[in-house]
């Protein structure tokens, strides 16, 4: 057995305890903690293996003013001290970007959910959360079949706004 290829689909999971509260979203701008940058570059990094990307979509050294990322997170209950009634750790459990064009306009570059926390409703739910802070976004391509399915059922459904689809994103925001 290839040990090595095992290793290559562990997910770690990190775990944000300075947030003054359970989060579902954490932003992430440039000014935020280095653990946010690291966790979203972490996920970051699982987008990459998952669909065998070149290179990362998010570089935590390159995290401009045009790119705000988003963290997906959970409660961590199974870490929760009990003797302190001020302790909210946070597990992440995805992460997304979204870029800023020259014209203002605002793109999701890419999103990447754990597969446990997939089909739970963390993307249609906070979607609107979204469109209000970015607007009429677009999507860039190449869109993943879940990406793709979700993006024509709640078109369908007429319950969420969907945005254009970008063939390509020129725009390097987080790069060397």
């Amino acid at each position: 057995m290839n040990f090595e290829a095992i290793m290559d689909y562990d997910i770690s999971l990190p775990v944000l305890e300075d947030l003054d509260g359970y989060k579902e979203l954490i932003y992430v701008l440039p000014s935020s903690d280095e653990s946010q940058k690291e966790a979203l570059e972490r996920m970051a990094g699982y987008f990459k293996k998952e669909f065998r990307y070149d290179h990362l979509q998010y570089c935590k050294e390159n995290h401009s003013e045009n790119c705000i990322g988003i963290l997906f997170a959970e409660r961590a209950m199974d870490i929760v001290k009990d003797e302190d009634e001020y302790h909210y750790p946070n597990r992440v459990v995805g992460g997304a970007c979204f870029g800023k064009k020259e014209s203002g306009e605002f793109f999701l570059d890419w999103v990447w959910l754990h597969p446990f926390s997939r089909n739970h409703k963390k993307l249609s739910s906070n979607w609107p959360k979204f469109q209000k802070k970015f607007g009429q976004f677009t999507v860039t391509a190449p869109l993943s079949a879940h990406m793709a399915s979700f993006l024509k059922k709640y078109e369908q459904q007429a319950q969420l706004s969907v945005p254009h689809v970008l063939q390509s994103n020129n725009t390097s925001y987080s790069q060397p």
